[in-house]
């Protein structure tokens, strides 16, 4: 009866407001932004392109309110979120997370140790100008670990003038977050002068715990059930972050180029639970990224020359059982794990002339890792090299666009034997016989669309991707305290193989965006995390036993998107997903596959109310289907069998309500975003929520941001 109420007022509020309509200022379907990821060579709107490309803006991005990559992203078609409080959040791209989906900054790898399920990207997204993804392998332009799809983090363009005049724009902005009484604070601008650009910015994010829906808790000899271990405001989940960057280039007829370095650093606390289930902080952790870029784009006769290198310096130090407020106090033990990785990357491109009726470029791809274990016994100190080259090709005849390229890859993975390694050795993890591994593979891919009419049109993929294992995944051994779990390695992995395909038809026009996606991907020798069966007892803790295995699988699924303007100041947004993954040697599930899920929003324009211009109201609804775990041996599936808490979950609906407007104070007016999340303070556990197992998701949240831009 309360659900029904709830629902029957939410939607008798959708009706009210589609009703309400101003004759004025009408308002119609923005052009998509111009897509770079899925074509270096022409610029084209996602519409156009063969590949599944979608864009979030930065106004998009600010209005989230929040630093969780996979949060900003999960409203795309096919895309779902990973989530740990609101501090950590891994984008899954139809099925695939962790390194089957290649998050990159600026076109170029980044490297942030993403082996963990709760290890985030190490970006700040308030930095983008745009955010783009593309679902479905992505070996040919972005090789190894673009098997899922590619996030693509864009920073704004350097500016220029014609003169040796100074213009510059930016922005101010703060957000905050009542339920864990987060709040952020940044600015960042854009300035030049004559064919001198600087861009800069700086970010604080802080947050305390964060709270759930109130609900009764498990004590020790309640009836075995699912009341969730931990509720209301759950400890050990905060955390503070800090983001700089600065860029500077030079702009002229012959091209550009430009240096930027990017700093990141966040300290986090992880909720877990020992074995008499006392809270504790699973790993308290201090994480940083410095990474620097120095590119360019030289125009050469009828040639485009891009090199490229970029250097990354990733730390990760965390401490088990150990909150990081206090972890330096035990630094140095085996409760600590202090993991360096050094990379380089370099890349050198061309984009030819037009060659009969193909445009297309031609590059070569290299890069160095070497990673450092100074303490602790997690991942061990290992050296990566890996050396790309490729081709992709596009041909724009009449009413057809067609794409293709491909790739061959090679990588070698070499670990030592001695130093901080022999505790691995000692193990049987790894041994002189299987320390070093080869592996290279050859990924490809052919695209079109065909534009039916004026309206709409067709597009069809077919791409053959690849992933070689990674460090971890071949040699990993020891207590991984965020997930409260003890990991192995195993270096008899393979490359993983796909061939996959998918077929979207899509509509536009001046009032209404749509498309639906049909894909289905044959995966060999599939990377997964086991659980088991067997514990390890290590202090006061008890562990499940994970390993990487292999097997064959399948990834199909259905996506549709609409956006479409009801009326004159009314719009609605709808996204759709049905997806299956199986393991097809075992006959089951996949593990950690999104649950088929359906997200509505209907936006209401209410013109102008005194200062606040441009005002508009917006209600949406998510409805999240139950899911069950693909067996014992998938990770938290462990929480079935506890007399507290669940591995499955239920389905579930969440409600929320903000407003968004202009303010005219200023000649630039600020911006005002405020949104309430899960509106009636839902109790639910989402099947990607790390926390599922012990703990409910988020409770009623209220979001405030505000952008204040300026510019000369």
């Amino acid at each position: 009866m309360h659900k029904t109420l709830h629902n029957s007022l939410l939607l008798a509020l959708f009706s009210a407001i589609s009703l309400y309509a101003d004759s004025s200022d009408t308002q119609s379907i923005s052009l998509d932004a111009l897509t770079v990821s899925a074509s270096p060579v022409h610029e084209h709107e996602a519409f156009e392109v063969p590949a599944q490309v979608d864009t979030i803006n930065s106004t998009e991005i600010t209005q989230k309110s929040t630093a969780s990559l996979g949060k900003i992203l999960e409203d795309i078609p096919g895309v779902n979120n990973i989530a740990t409080g609101s501090q950590s959040g891994k984008p899954v791209i139809r099925g695939m997370s962790g390194e089957r989906v290649k998050i990159v900054s600026n076109g170029s790898a980044t490297d942030f140790q993403t082996y963990g399920i709760r290890h985030l990207a190490n970006i700040d997204p308030f930095f983008a100008q745009n955010i783009e993804v593309v679902r479905g392998a992505q070996g040919v332009l972005y090789g190894s670990d673009a098997l899922g799809g590619v996030v693509n983090v864009i920073s704004p363009k350097l500016l220029s003038t014609s003169d040796d005049s100074v213009v510059y724009k930016g922005e101010l902005a703060g957000e905050y977050n009542t339920n864990n009484n987060e709040w952020m604070s940044g600015i960042k601008a854009q300035i030049a002068k004559g064919k001198f650009g600087l861009n800069v910015g700086v970010s604080k994010r802080e947050a305390d715990n964060y709270k759930t829906a109130s609900s009764p808790v498990y004590k020790s000899g309640d009836p075995a059930g699912t009341l969730p271990l931990f509720s209301g405001e759950l400890p050990y989940t905060n955390f503070e972050n800090t983001s700089a960057f600065i860029a500077l280039g030079y702009i002229d007829e012959w091209g550009e180029v430009s240096l930027q370095h990017t700093y990141w650093q966040s300290y986090q606390n992880f909720l877990g639970h020992l074995k008499d289930l006392t809270p504790v902080s699973s790993a308290g952790q201090d994480l940083s990224n410095n990474e620097t870029q120095l590119k360019g784009e030289i125009f050469a006769g009828e040639w485009i020359i891009k090199p490229m290198i970029s250097h990354t310096i990733n730390t990760r130090e965390a401490a088990t059982n150990t909150p990081y407020e206090i972890m330096d106090s035990v630094k140095g033990t085996d409760a600590y794990v202090d993991l360096d990785v050094d990379r380089t990357d370099a890349k050198l491109a061309f984009i030819h002339p037009t060659f009969a009726i193909f445009d297309g470029e031609i590059g070569i791809e290299w890069y160095d890792k070497d990673q450092t274990l100074n303490s602790g016994k997690l991942s061990p100190s290992a050296k990566e090299k890996g050396l790309g080259l490729y081709i992709f090709e596009e041909a724009d005849i009449g009413e057809w666009i067609f794409q293709g390229g491909l790739r061959y890859s090679k990588i070698k993975i070499d670990a030592p034997t001695d130093g901080n390694n022999a505790p691995f050795v000692a193990s049987g993890i790894f041994d002189a016989s299987n320390n070093s591994k080869k592996f290279s593979a050859i990924a490809g891919s052919i695209g079109a669309t065909y534009k039916l009419n004026t309206n709409f049109n067709i597009a069809v993929n077919i791409s053959r991707g690849f992933r070689a294992p990674s460090i971890f995944e071949l040699y990993a051994g020891g207590v991984h305290g965020g997930v409260q779990a003890y990991q192995l390695g195993n270096p008899n992995l393979k490359e993983e193989i796909s061939l996959g395909g998918d077929i979207a038809l899509r509509y536009k026009d001046e009032k209404t965006k749509a498309s639906i996606t049909l894909y289905h991907t044959y995966i060999d020798n599939y990377i997964f995390l086991q659980n088991t069966g067997n514990s390890v007892t290590v202090g006061s803790m008890v562990l499940p036993e994970m390993k990487n295995e292999q097997t064959d699988a399948t990834m199909q699924g259905i996506e549709f998107a609409f956006d479409t303007m009801l009326s004159k100041k009314t719009r609605a947004t709808g996204t759709f997903e049905i997806i299956k993954g199986r393991d097809t040697k075992n006959n089951r599930s996949l593990p950690l596959i999104p649950a088929n899920n359906l997200k509505l929003a209907i936006y209401q324009n209410l013109g102008n109310l005194a200062a606040m211009q441009d005002s508009t109201l917006f209600v949406d609804y998510k409805y999240v289907d139950d899911q069950q775990v693909g067996g014992t041996y998938e990770p938290f599936a462990q929480y079935n069998n506890t007399p507290f808490g669940t591995a499955d979950t239920q389905s579930y609906s969440l409600w929320g309500v903000g407003y968004t407007s202009d303010i005219d104070i200023f000649e630039h007016k600020p911006q005002l975003s405020i949104k309430i999340s899960n509106l009636f303070d839902k109790e639910y556990r989402d099947f990607l929520d790390t926390y599922k197992g012990y703990a409910l998701g988020m409770g009623r949240n209220i979001s405030f941001s505000l952008r204040v831009p300026f510019e000369s």
